[in-house]
């Protein structure tokens, strides 16, 4: 009796401790949500998948707008390197030596 009496006096003299000693259990089962199966439980699991959801789409929408980005720029450095290579056509059509007439061909 007196070791019992002590022990409920020592929590009341430091309820502190008994707090301390509860969240660094080491048992998984003591105080755990998913345990539980009330309605407290699946309302905070209805929570945590809502908060979840919300961010994976979220990253879907910044996936997306990237990819999108993406698609626009790689159109646009094919369009510019079509550009470029017409122009170098342009060029090489423009510098090649021109052949010789074939009058020339005729008097040597």
């Amino acid at each position: 009796m007196l070791r019992t009496s002590s022990f409920i006096l020592s929590n009341f003299r430091y309820p502190l401790s008994s707090t301390i000693i509860r969240l660094a259990s080491t048992d998984a089962t003591a105080g755990s949500i998913n345990a539980a199966h009330d309605k407290f439980s699946e309302r905070e699991q209805a929570l945590e998948n809502q908060y979840f959801r919300k961010q994976s789409e979220e990253l879907i929408k910044n996936l997306k707008t990237k990819h999108d980005e993406l698609d626009r720029k790689t159109q646009d450095l094919t369009r510019e390197q079509q550009e470029l290579r017409d122009e170098i056509e342009k060029l090489e059509a423009w510098w090649k030596p021109k052949s010789p007439s074939t009058s020339t061909k005729n008097k040597t």
